[in-house]
């Protein structure tokens, strides 16, 4: 049995032994079922010989794991680690670099992406992984063997991937890998202020100005009330009822009733909310409403920019044996149409630069991409 580090002086003893290694697998077990945030239930490290299960929900002092995870010395090995990033903020963590991600090693050689850590284990090492206990309890006390022992795995096994991983890629993609750690941490500081939360709703390009103007107050609203009580945002309204009730404007509480799949407890709780911010929006001048695009003279539309964008990734990635899965998401596409087309110029200074124009992707992939005239 691996014993839980339950308090601050085993925690600051592991960190300073852990510190003396250039490597350290790093994993995070955690609930998000109702909640925004997600709730930290387990921390695993391991350094290469010692393996420490670490118990937030007992420890109050972060800071000799703060100065481990921000020592650019060691390289930090974790896999598919966008949550883990977001459960360690949570305690304050937020400075872990160099980040090592072995998934998305496995994508830049081209092995595809989002590839689990189960299979990648299985296809590296042959050890096939007990995956039982992936939807426990992690908040609640005592945990088992099993559940410890499965905790363990998930760093375990991250050493003899590293050391595939590196043995088969280049100090190239080895360095570009690290790079995309970097800007894996900055993404985590670089979001969108809530007024324009609404443009991260699928399909909104297709409202009108006045329907955009009604889904921007509600998208903001719905933020700012999540973050307040903690509560997942599909919990309190699903992005496709903010599209109905920004296309519908019900004036009422009873016209509420008519938006498909509202929930009854939410809308008794919010009608008078919800029916005020639509009378709000509805009354605004028609100048202060969002536009579908901006400097349309000069905007080929939606989906031919969206075509014009993946084939210019498709030749950066060919042309610099880079894969395109690896250069670019979906999220990101998206987040440089918007930045450059759905909003006025007046307001692209509030929101964070793109990813396409930030890192390594500024120099690999930046030329290749179709640039509006009213951008300089």
């Amino acid at each position: 049995m691996i014993p839980l580090i339950t308090d601050n002086e085993a925690l600051a003893t592991y960190c300073q032994q852990a510190a003396n290694h250039n490597v350290l697998a790093v994993d995070t077990e955690f609930i998000r079922q109702s909640t925004l945030y997600p709730k930290l239930g387990l921390i695993q490290l391991f350094d290469g010989q010692a393996l420490a299960l670490v118990d937030p929900l007992r420890i109050t002092d972060w800071q000799p794991l703060n100065r481990l995870f921000a020592d650019t010395g060691i390289i930090k090995l974790l896999h598919s680690c966008s949550e883990d990033l977001e459960a360690l903020a949570t305690i304050g963590i937020s400075q872990i670099t160099p980040l090592f991600d072995t998934q998305l090693a496995a994508e830049l050689l081209g092995w595809g992406s989002s590839m689990g850590y189960a299979r990648l284990v299985e296809q590296l090492t042959g050890e096939i992984l007990d995956k039982s206990e992936s939807r426990t309890d992690w908040l609640a006390r005592p945990l088992s063997d099993t559940q410890l022992t499965y905790a363990a795995n998930d760093v375990h096994f991250l050493f003899p991937l590293y050391e595939k991983f590196t043995a088969q890629m280049s100090a190239a993609q080895q360095q570009l890998l690290l790079q995309e750690g970097e800007q894996l941490t900055r993404r985590k500081e670089q979001q969108l202020p809530l007024e324009f939360k609404y443009l991260e709703i699928k399909n909104s390009w297709q409202l009108t100005p006045r329907e955009l103007a009604i889904l921007r107050e509600l998208t903001a609203w719905r933020q700012r009330y999540a973050m307040e009580r903690d509560l997942a945002l599909g919990l309190i309204l699903k992005d496709i009822q903010l599209i109905e009730l920004a296309k519908r404007r019900p004036s009422t509480a009873e016209s509420l009733l008519n938006i498909p799949g509202m929930p009854p407890r939410e809308l008794r709780r919010h009608a008078k909310t919800l029916v005020e911010i639509i009378a709000q929006a509805k009354d605004l001048p028609q100048a202060q409403c969002p536009q579908r695009f901006y400097h349309e003279q000069q905007f080929a539309g939606h989906k031919e920019t969206v075509v014009q964008l993946t084939q210019a990734i498709k030749r950066a990635a060919a042309e610099q044996g880079i894969p395109a899965e690896f250069i670019s998401v979906k999220r990101q596409l998206n987040e440089y149409l918007n930045w450059c087309w759905r909003v006025a110029d007046h307001e692209r200074q509030l929101l964070p630069l793109p990813e396409y124009l930030q890192g390594w992707r500024q120099s690999r992939l930046l030329p290749y991409l179709p640039k509006p005239a009213h951008i300089k």
